[in-house]
């Protein structure tokens, strides 16, 4: 259900910005913890395979499920 020119007018007076920024606010910060918990995630299964705690194959099974998980997470946020 889309505002009415009204209510896009006292938000816009409230808020000091429009509902369509509010939106690209919070899709971007979505995206940028997922992609901060992403780097985290690869960084300690690095330090694991170079302690010798995990295998190569599988970090590389971690790198390709992050990667599925972010292009998912991507395609909703950003269609």
């Amino acid at each position: 259900m889309s505002m009415t020119d009204a209510q896009l007018t006292a938000f816009s007076a409230v808020a000091g910005f429009t509902p369509q920024l509010s939106s690209v606010l919070w899709c971007s910060s979505v995206l940028v913890l997922a992609l901060l918990w992403c780097a985290w995630a690869l960084w300690s299964g690095y330090r694991g395979w170079a302690a010798g705690n995990t295998n190569f194959g599988a970090l590389g099974g971690s790198t390709l499920r992050l990667a599925l998980v972010l292009i998912v997470l991507m395609f909703f946020m950003l269609s």
